[in-house]
């Protein structure tokens, strides 16, 4: 039987629906939400996996290659960087900015002899019994289905192995699979799909610098895009190793992280103090959080949070450590890693009026990137707290102090 004709007998994959929800909170204008709308989906439909980054790259690389204005540039690990080059000189020595996501998630190698080996962390409790769905790299057809039907022990060395059973189509080395989960659903203001860390960061960096470039912004931005990040930040570290990155480089990296009690889902991006590993560079921390501040005045309905998100760790750790001042953004995430409800695999889920709030907070920071010193500005605001308050500080001291000796 022809590979054609095995994939032809492939039970089809759950189906996906990609309709803006009808209301808006008016963060992005009409047509933002469906060029939004419309970067989210590229990436959601091209499978995706540690090593195996294929088809999310080349949704990249079409998107510099179908806009002027746009340069992009590559490092020997297959790291892109995408460049809107600014429709000004920009001044010497100003830092660039630059918006950075990865564009893996967990997912299985197939190695040969029905045996599959997990890249990215998923509990093995999770595991047993879940659908698989095979792809060549850079592919959307699927080569074949399976199931697993047992979960071998962690090797010491290695990632962990699955057993596979009902096998539909071929499956062949050099494979990778995907929980067998739709590409993407929107309903009821949130969307569900097999994968939204991190492909939801990398599309609203695509969302924000069109938006950008179609105002021809002035300044030049940044946008990284990086690989291997589910493994430990291993497309990160070759990215700084590189030199790649433009040196005194200022960066915000994207996420989808673990939701909390301080975040959650449906209340509007997060501005991350920190994550499970360090705390974030505060001075632009800072300036997030008056982009947010902003933009809440021009749009009352735009929502934003501001949390320690210590359900993991990301870029913005790696950054900071090399020497990189990085803060963080991140959308509040149900279903962490495809981990669902009474130990099965689900759908991960966003609010969508998240991301379209991700989407404008990362446009209003990057008008504002470079305006004043944050620190300035925490110094005035200090300023007028005393001298709003110095006469009773006076006032009350002399009273307390009248029985200390001189």
């Amino acid at each position: 039987m022809s590979g054609r004709a095995e994939r032809a007998r492939l039970a089809p994959a759950p189906p996906s629906r990609f309709v803006l929800p009808r209301r808006a909170s008016g963060v992005l204008a009409p047509p933002e939400r469906e060029r939004a709308l419309a970067h989210a989906r590229a990436l959601l439909e091209r499978p995706t996996a540690p090593y195996f980054e294929d088809g999310p790259l080349d949704v990249v690389r079409g998107f510099v290659r179908e806009r002027p204005g746009f340069e992009l540039e590559e490092d020997e690990h297959a790291n892109l960087l995408v460049r809107w080059r600014g429709s000004a000189r920009a001044a010497p020595g100003e830092p660039a900015l630059a918006f950075s996501a990865h564009l893996d998630h967990p997912a299985f190698h197939y190695e040969g002899r029905r045996l599959a080996s997990l890249h990215g962390g998923v509990p093995a409790r999770f595991l047993s019994g879940a659908a698989l769905r095979f792809f060549a790299p850079g592919e959307t057809e699927a080569l074949a289905t399976a199931r697993i039907v047992r979960v071998r022990r962690a090797r010491e060395e290695g990632p962990p192995q699955v057993e596979l059973g009902d096998v539909r189509g071929k499956l062949r080395e050099g494979s990778f699979g995907v929980f067998d989960l739709a590409s993407g659903v929107i309903r009821g203001g949130r969307l569900q799909a097999r994968v939204c860390d991190d492909l939801m960061g990398a599309a609203a960096i695509l969302a924000a610098l069109e938006t950008l470039a179609l105002a021809q912004h002035a300044r030049p931005v940044l946008g990284i895009f990086t690989r291997a990040e589910e493994t430990g930040f291993v497309g990160c570290l070759g990215l700084m190793r590189s030199g790649l990155l433009p040196q005194g480089a200022h960066v915000v990296g994207l996420e989808c992280s673990p939701r909390r009690a301080t975040a959650r889902v449906g209340r509007g991006p997060v501005i991350r103090a920190g994550d499970k590993q360090s705390l974030f560079d505060a001075e632009l921390t800072l300036g997030l959080e008056e982009a947010a501040r902003a933009l809440e005045q021009r749009v009352p309905a735009f929502r934003w949070q501001r949390a320690l998100m210590d359900g993991g760790s990301c870029e913005s750790t790696v950054y900071n450590h090399y020497g990189t001042r990085a803060a963080g953004v991140c959308l509040a995430l149900g279903n962490y890693h495809n981990c669902g409800p009474r130990g099965r695999i689900a759908p991960e889920f966003v609010g969508w009026d998240d991301f379209e709030g991700l989407v404008g907070l990362l446009v209003e920071f990057a008008r504002t990137h470079g305006g004043g010193d944050p620190r300035a500005k925490i110094e005035a605001r200090l300023q007028r707290i005393w001298a709003r308050e110095y006469n009773l500080l006076e006032v009350s001291s002399a009273r307390m102090r009248r029985g200390v000796p001189r």
